[in-house]
């Protein structure tokens, strides 16, 4: 027998999608900054992005914590649970070694820069912070009322587009206008492999792995060293890295196949207690 209770704001999937994805960005931003200011403060500038990195994780658990513990009483089983994790990482495996050899050619156009621990702790921040805000929540509390393959297609297709555009937001921070616009897409393809391994397992973990071990591989570029992060072009290495994209596009549309639909639902049905 379901515990599933109504929730006048959270059961409109596609606003409180939004709502949620907004009040997670905002909090991982929030403690990510006071963090890399203490930082800032107690030691220097070296170690600000470093403690940004674990500020921002350490708040992604706790929102985390939080979202369960709100649906507990539902037999909600929280968004780090879930089965089939080393089938999660086979999955990704193929778009992660074409992104890591393209990170490494990067190295050999723009320098290797940076002190590998810092480089580490920094990727922290987009590795939890933007799964959370983008997938994690948002995602879950989507699909506590998905009974139905169209729902998943929704959810599935609305946080890549939403993850991948948001991106082309670093034009506004002094990144190249052009290669804004091509890693825009390139994060909608990501953002879709991400989501459909989500979806298939219940857990995050998986693309917050991921995520964090691609963006450490890059933060150790000297270009972007430099940039704050920021792209100011586009190299072999990175051209490289967005076919990686291109053949995550493909696995996740793999993935995400209508035959899925049924184990879906029922995957997520259970998460929810229902």
């Amino acid at each position: 027998m379901s515990n599933k209770t109504k929730h006048p704001v959270l059961d409109h999937g596609i606003i409180s999608y939004f709502l949620i994805g907004f009040l997670a960005l905002m909090s991982v931003s929030i403690c990510g900054t006071i963090a890399g200011t203490v930082a800032i403060i107690a030691f220097s500038e070296t170690y600000e992005d470093a403690a940004t990195g674990l500020g921002t994780a350490a708040c992604t658990l706790v929102l985390s914590f939080l979202f369960w513990f709100c649906f507990r009483k539902e037999g909600y089983k929280g968004i780090l649970k879930g089965n089939k994790i080393g089938w999660a990482f086979l999955m990704l495996l193929p778009f992660l070694v074409v992104h890591y050899a393209g990170s490494v050619v990067s190295w050999t156009e723009f320098g290797f820069a940076g002190n590998i621990v810092l480089s580490l702790l920094a990727a922290l921040s987009p590795g939890f912070g933007e799964e959370i805000a983008f997938r994690g929540l948002g995602v879950a509390n989507f699909m506590r009322n998905a009974k139905s393959g169209k729902s998943i297609k929704i959810i599935f297709w609305l946080s890549s587009v939403v993850f991948g555009l948001t991106h082309i937001l670093n034009i506004t921070a002094g990144g190249d206008v052009f290669a804004s616009t091509i890693q825009s897409f390139y994060a909608i393809g990501v953002g879709m492999l991400f989501c459909a391994v989500f979806l298939r397992t219940g857990s995050l973990w998986p693309s917050i792995i991921a995520h964090t071990t691609v963006d450490f591989m890059e933060f150790m570029r000297g270009d972007l060293a430099q940039s704050g992060g920021v792209m100011v072009g586009l190299g072999v290495g990175d051209w490289i890295t967005i076919a990686a994209s291109g053949l995550a596009v493909v696995i996740a549309l793999i993935l995400m196949n209508k035959k899925h639909d049924e184990e879906i639902i029922a995957l997520w049905s259970k998460k929810w207690g229902q």
